[in-house]
């Protein structure tokens, strides 16, 4: 029998364990896709976000601007209501009237009790601070909104977005400037941690669900907007240049209500006496 013989250049190998290579997990090919459309999603949300502050903020101003112009007329117009259904009430005995002039009560001490606790008025800002407040407004809204914040994050995050918000619609500037520069420090701080070497990309599967998530959320805030965009005090309020017709108008509406009620009241005292 021929001897066999290793090819030429073949050398004998250890009889050894040799390591497999080590896998490489194929790229998932829908993931870059998915993570672009969270990007949009993302900005669409910060978008309506920043578009429904905005409205709220001006239905906010005209109910102020309101308050300025009526409160005196539309508090006397409440007491007047409250003196006569009383009236009618201790004259006719009825448990209708009775339950009018109950209401009237009610409807006067809630307005008291609002006009103790009014705010303060806002401070006034030019084109400009107007234009830098929604540019800060809407930069730190995107920094720490808590839909893109890491889990770990979420409830500090969330903390910070009210504080944005409540600066936002008092239109404190300066407060707002200072949490942006908070924002900016929180942001080196976290770049300052190194990523993690080798991680792995978000599986699509995770990315789809929080597309998911992102189109309930857009959604949400448009149909809010349109809602919104529908409401009686927002059209009246979206009309500035009308502000002032509005408030005269209502004004001699109430006063001439409390002229009427001012009548029937002395015509009631006159029959009880």
């Amino acid at each position: 029998m021929p001897e066999r013989r290793d090819p030429p250049g073949a050398e004998s190998a250890p009889d050894e364990h040799v390591e497999p290579a080590a896998i490489v997990a194929a790229p998932d090919p829908d993931a870059e896709r998915l993570l672009a459309r969270c990007a949009r999603l993302q900005a669409q949300m910060l978008d309506f976000t920043g578009r429904l502050a905005d409205m709220e903020q001006q239905v906010r101003s005209y109910e102020q601007q309101q308050f300025l112009a009526l409160g005196d007329v539309v508090g006397e117009c409440l007491r007047l209501r409250r003196e006569y259904l009383d009236l009618k009430a201790e004259r006719s005995g009825a448990a209708a009237d009775r339950e009018q002039a109950r209401q009237a009560e009610a409807d006067f001490d809630a307005y008291r009790r609002s006009t103790a606790h009014t705010p303060a008025p806002r401070p006034e800002l030019d084109d400009d601070e107007q234009d830098e407040l929604r540019r800060l407004y809407r930069a730190a809204a995107m920094r720490c909104h808590p839909d893109r914040a890491e889990e770990a994050e979420r409830a500090e995050a969330h903390d910070v977005f009210l504080r944005v918000q409540a600066a936002y619609q008092a239109r404190d500037l300066a407060g707002l400037r200072a949490i942006t520069a908070e924002l900016a420090g929180w942001a080196r701080k976290r770049d300052d941690v190194s990523p993690v070497q080798g991680s792995a990309a978000p599986a699509s599967s995770a990315v789809r669900r929080r597309v998911a998530e992102l189109q309930t959320q857009v959604a949400d805030l448009i149909l809010a907007v349109q809602t919104l965009q529908l409401d009686p005090a927002y059209r009246r309020a979206a009309q500035v240049e009308r502000w002032e017709t509005h408030f005269a108008e209502a004004r001699a509406g109430f006063e001439a209500e409390c002229e009427s009620l001012r009548e029937q009241i002395a015509g009631l005292a006159s029959r009880r006496s």
